[in-house]
């Protein structure tokens, strides 16, 4: 449930900090006011796409911050662990957008990417808008209302695997078989460079081993000279050879121990470097003695180098790399020698994750046009409680004639409806009443929300075109959704606003020469006076807050 809004210079908003609670919380003012604009931001928080400068004038960045309390939201919680947010109860995202449209974006004070927000909010709030109608024409939108109403979650989850898994093999056939169209000049080549690698012969540590000896032989002279002379001052320097030099040192701490018995420690100290020093001359002189000078030795590693990277730079590989090269380009002539077998084989597997997705699809549509029939009788149900005594509306199924797996399912559907009891149902682009419109797009819209467990609701003037009657009806169709879950309503109509269980008033003010919004929560009597301004106009009269009270009780 979002608990909290808080803007900071963002469009002609100074700074708003506005707590939300349970139940319908309607909005309402004057046309101007900044009603839509609270919607906007919490759409931009959530990852909408920036559209223009929607930065204050004056200030150097706008901030928008929404809490939310997501105890009862598991889908969140689930999301939130993804990504390593996690939060107990609280979330908290943050957006920050500067003058040049930049914008950084935070979830509980770690920054985040907008495909992560728009994932999250996902879960988190639903935001219907006046235009809502446009978007229930496209298909997809109209499949994503039906499995959102069925609750498809798991199910579509377990096709959209099925159909991974098929179009990974799927891929790798159709490259492998489109590899296979000029498959002879392929292997030909891959012969010849196998085969050449193959006379190499090279090892995989080869070329390490050999530089390191190639090195050592080449500079034979330099570490004998520089070798025996370490050795001569370790060990057999005539004067001051450091094992001699320690042993003296040894000697003369012995005689000093009878005196002070803390020098212990040091001099056996001194012992351990006089076996360490002896055991370095022992090792250095099993160097010398096994190191000498080898021209021939030394020459045949000097052409195996040059064989080496003269291959390496023909196959445009590092030296280091064509040992690697080498596996490689065999295990692709191998592949390509046996890609008939490869074909076959990944056709068997194919067709068993075919047989998965038809089984997963098939499934998917039972439940489809099970939900769609008992969607279609609510909506229905709804449009005639909206003033549309005879309207009726179906979801219809089209055959599919492509049955290659798809990630949503085969199944083709478009909503319809009648609206008078001698015509057939028709596709929603085919009614012309404005108000017809909106009442519909209406009805679709409180039925899917009513069935979807979906903790925030928001309706932006989604009442638009009609009035009446009608509106009254909607008013207390949105009271009842709040019931269940939160609704936040920016309306133009009394009859609406009156049934809210919260009533927010939306003012522009002028402040010390700057326009900025300013919204209140209404208590009872400021609230009559509202919903009298919206139902009589400028001139409020007692005839006209009686009215209000009615339509309050």
């Amino acid at each position: 449930m979002l608990i909290e809004i808080a803007i900071k210079n963002y469009a002609i908003i100074d700074v708003l900090n506005l707590d939300f609670f349970s139940g319908t919380t309607v909005l309402t003012g004057e046309t101007g006011a900044g009603k839509s604009i609270i919607i906007d931001a919490v759409q931009l928080a959530l990852g909408a796409r920036l559209s223009g400068n929607v930065v204050r004038t004056g200030a150097d960045r706008a901030e928008i911050t929404l809490s939310f309390n997501i105890a009862d939201i598991p889908a969140a919680q689930i999301i939130l662990k993804k990504y390593d947010l996690e939060s107990a109860e609280d979330c908290i995202i943050r957006r920050v957008i500067d003058q040049e449209g930049r914008s950084k974006s935070y979830i509980n004070g770690t920054p985040t990417t907008l495909q992560t927000l728009r994932e999250l909010s996902d879960s988190l709030i639903d935001i219907h808008g006046q235009h809502e109608f446009q978007t229930l024409l496209k298909p997809d939108v109209q499949m994503m209302l039906l499995d959102r109403f069925a609750q498809h979650i798991e199910m579509l989850q377990a096709l959209n695997d099925c159909y991974d898994a098929w179009k990974t093999k799927q891929t790798l056939f159709d490259n492998l078989k489109k590899t296979t169209d000029d498959i002879q000049a392929r292997i030909e080549f891959l012969t010849y460079q196998v085969h050449e690698l193959d006379e190499l012969n090279l090892s995989e540590q080869e070329l390490e081993s050999i530089e390191a000896e190639y090195q050592q032989l080449a500079h034979v002279d330099t570490l004998l000279s520089h070798g025996q002379k370490a050795f001569t001052l370790l060990s057999e320097k005539e004067e001051g050879a450091a094992k001699d030099l320690l042993y003296e040192t040894i000697n003369t701490l012995e005689t000093m121990l009878p005196f002070d018995a803390s020098l212990k420690n040091l001099s056996e100290l001194v012992q351990s470097a006089a076996t360490y020093i002896e055991e370095a001359a022992h090792e250095l002189k099993h160097f010398l003695d096994h190191i000498e000078a080898n021209p021939n030795r030394l020459n045949e590693l000097n052409q195996r180098l040059e064989r080496i990277h003269q291959i390496a730079k023909k196959h445009r590989v590092n030296p280091q790399e064509l040992y690697a090269f080498h596996q490689q380009m065999k295990k692709e002539l191998h592949d390509i020698a046996h890609s008939d077998e490869r074909l076959s084989a990944l056709e068997k597997e194919i067709e068993v994750l075919q047989v998965h997705y038809a089984d997963s699809a098939k499934k998917l549509t039972q439940s489809r046009k099970k939900s769609a029939k008992r969607l279609s009788q609510l909506i229905t149900d709804a449009m005639r409680e909206l003033g549309m005594p005879h309207g009726r509306f179906e979801i219809v199924w089209t055959e599919a004639t492509d049955q290659r797996p798809k990630r949503n399912g085969l199944d083709k559907i478009e909503f319809k409806i009648s609206t008078n009891p001698d015509q057939p149902v028709q596709a929603l682009n085919k009614i012309a009443s404005g108000g017809e419109l909106s009442r519909i797009s209406l009805a679709i819209q409180v039925t899917t929300a009513q069935q979807h467990t979906m903790p925030t609701l928001v309706f932006d003037e989604v009442d638009v075109g009609i009035g009446g009657a009608t509106a009254e009806i909607v008013g207390k169709l949105l009271k009842s959704l709040g019931e269940s879950t939160q609704v936040l309503c920016i309306t133009h109509l009394a009859q609406v606003a009156a049934k809210g269980h919260r009533h927010l008033k939306v003012e522009k003010k002028i402040i010390a020469g700057k326009t900025t919004t300013q919204i209140d929560y209404l208590e009872q009597d400021d609230r009559v006076a509202e919903i009298a301004r919206m139902a009589g106009g400028v001139k409020i009269t007692p005839q006209t807050l009686a009215h209000a009270r009615e339509m309050m009780a």
